[in-house]
């Protein structure tokens, strides 16, 4: 049985709260605690993206082993970096227990699960039934809407919580757009932990009037790669979940989810 491509996505994005709900209910009462919690969930929920992945064949149609899209895609991908490594500018980064190594970890980690869910798997499910911009604006506002797991998960304050949701939801917005634009998500996953990285152990905040000068080139970034004239990769492919289809059009079968303001391992 086949669900709708949007009631779809939201039960994935459900399924991976639970993940990391019992994970951490169950490890902590195995007696781990501390770091290891966070880290441990973002494990469960990396194994619970790949197997997705693998199931609907899509590692190859996302471009995860696609070692080199284009100077197109690179430059497109300058302004996340920049954007990423911009909350280091203020001052330095803040060595945090349990130090940088097990950050960064835990951090891939994050970026891997939540790129393979969000613009891997909920994308590509969404633009069967959506044209780009809508297709795109859903992957986002799902994205967001999934860091009201903190809520459950930290013990952060509600308007933390809810700046953090909007943040992601249009960092998400850049990122779906590059990922619906060249289908190059490895070099996401990368970009993602770093802003994630860089983010959270930053030792002062980006003021207030960077931010929203960071969230409007988000914006203004998605917009163009959406309208950009330029034909997106495959573009002259039918963009359907049926590997079948793929496979005899391409003739190789196609392989194909942090917060700015919080400091939870639950990263943007």
């Amino acid at each position: 049985m086949r669900f709708h491509p949007l009631a779809d996505a939201t039960a994935i994005m459900l399924v991976r709260f639970l993940i990391m709900f019992f994970t951490l209910e169950v490890a902590a009462a195995a007696g781990v605690g501390g770091w290891y919690l966070g880290l441990l969930a973002n494990v469960a929920v990396t194994i619970f993206a790949a197997v997705l992945v693998t199931r609907r064949r899509l590692w190859a149609s996302i471009g995860a082993t696609t070692l080199w899209r284009s100077w197109w895609a690179l430059a497109a991908l300058a302004p996340l970096a920049l954007d990423a490594v911009s909350w280091a500018l203020p001052a330095r980064l803040v060595r945090e227990d349990p130090g940088f190594l097990l950050w960064g970890v835990t951090l891939l980690l994050v970026g891997v699960n939540e790129e393979l869910i969000s613009r891997g798997v909920i994308l590509s499910r969404l633009e069967v039934a959506y044209r780009p911009l809508l297709a795109v604006t859903i992957t986002a506002a799902l994205f967001g809407l999934q860091h009201l797991s903190a809520f459950a998960l930290t013990s952060r304050e509600a308007g933390d919580i809810l700046g953090n949701v909007a943040l992601s939801g249009i960092y998400g917005f850049a990122l779906a757009a590059f990922q619906w634009r060249f289908r190059w998500i490895w070099p996401l996953i990368l970009v993602h932990a770093l802003a994630d990285f860089v983010t959270l152990l930053a030792a002062e905040p980006l003021s207030d009037g960077l931010i929203v000068a960071a969230q409007v080139t988000m914006l203004a970034l998605g917009l163009v790669l959406l309208r950009w004239r330029v034909p997106p990769v495959d573009a002259d492919l039918p963009r359907t979940h049926d590997a079948g289809v793929r496979t005899r059009l391409t003739g190789r079968a196609p392989l194909p989810d942090g917060g700015r303001d919080g400091r939870n391992q639950d990263a943007r």
